[in-house]
């Protein structure tokens, strides 16, 4: 009776660990996945902030 338990909770214990790993794999392939989206935003919006920045309407509130 005890040694059956204790493969059911090292069985038990195996699955679980397996379950969290499959998890976070998964959002690292999915986080690897995005960054160059994320990095191609980023360029896209200090691009149009540059842009923003040096027109004549905005240069007063940017020396203030």
């Amino acid at each position: 009776m005890q040694s059956t338990l204790d493969l059911r909770v090292l069985l038990s214990l195996t699955e679980e660990r397996e379950a969290r790993l499959r998890r976070t794999r998964l959002s690292i392939v999915l986080t690897a996945h995005h960054r160059p989206v994320r990095r191609w935003i980023g360029r896209h919006l200090v691009r149009f902030g540059t842009r923003l920045a040096s027109e004549p309407t905005m240069r007063a509130a940017r020396a203030r």
